[in-house]
């Protein structure tokens, strides 16, 4: 049976490419799209000199999230919501993943498997914590992937991290709930968002998201946007395991202070 060319496309083998085959599991089609994007952001990773080197599959699915990369052996499966392909964000979307699998195949600390066992035993937190300290862990590795993100798309003028992640901040606005701790991972979130705008010369000090995530904190009964930014921001560019442990120990303990206030 032939598959339908708009929901699976091969590239074809005249060298070895890093992308191995886009598949659309949605329905929805895009996979040329897929395709083109991912080119033209290896190409753009290229002129910086850094490749992806292992092999990489795409799927097109519907997820949530904007997409996510996992990473196993010597591979990498990128997966890239419908939402991501039918909206403008589709080259920044991949840009930020393909930070991720450098980030990984580069052994970095923020995506070493022996470096998350070394976390396991290392970093408490209560258990009522977990699902927020994950999403929080999960911005480090964000950030360190947007290290990359950025540096690609610093040139061309483009605004839309910041308007992505001032979306972020509004969008939490709305969630805040009674759950202490699901108010301080969204606090995470939003320090997340502006320690990453801060980080890449995004935010100025007197930018009104500042207030914004402010007024989520009042609201909530709790400050800690503020230390949340500074932390995302000032995370060191290549530290080493033992550092790192440090400082996921230090993102612990904001977070717990500000559960505990």
């Amino acid at each position: 049976m032939s598959e339908d060319p708009q929901s699976f496309f091969r590239i074809p083998r005249v060298a070895r490419p890093v992308l191995t085959a886009v598949v659309d599991r949605s329905g929805r089609g895009g996979t040329r799209k897929v395709k083109a994007a991912f080119e033209e952001v290896a190409a753009r990773y290229a002129e910086h000199g850094l490749r992806v080197s292992w092999p990489v599959s795409a799927e097109i699915v519907s997820m949530a999230i904007m997409g996510a990369t996992k990473s196993s052996g010597s591979s990498h499966t990128l997966f890239v919501s419908v939402r991501a392909v039918e909206s403008g964000l589709l080259d920044g979307l991949i840009a930020h993943e393909m930070g991720h699998m450098l980030r990984t195949e580069l052994g970095h600390a923020s995506h070493n498997a022996e470096v998350f066992r070394a976390l396991s035993r290392e970093v408490r937190i209560p258990r009522a914590a977990e699902g927020a300290f994950s999403a929080a862990f999960n911005h480090i590795q964000d950030i360190y992937a947007d290290d990359y993100a950025f540096l690609v798309f610093s040139t061309d003028g483009d605004d839309r991290a910041y308007e992505f992640f001032s979306q972020w901040i509004e969008g939490n606005a709305s969630m805040r709930g009674r759950n202490r701790w699901k108010n301080v991972g969204l606090a995470a979130t939003n320090g997340f968002a502006l320690g990453n705008l801060l980080r890449h010369g995004r935010l100025s000090k007197d930018d009104p998201l500042w207030e914004r995530a402010h007024a989520f904190d009042r609201e909530a009964g709790f400050e800690a946007v503020a230390a949340l930014a500074d932390f995302y921001a000032k995370l060191p560019e290549d530290p080493s395991p033992a550092a790192f442990v440090t400082q996921v120990n230090t993102l612990a303990t904001v977070m717990t202070r500000a559960a505990s206030s």
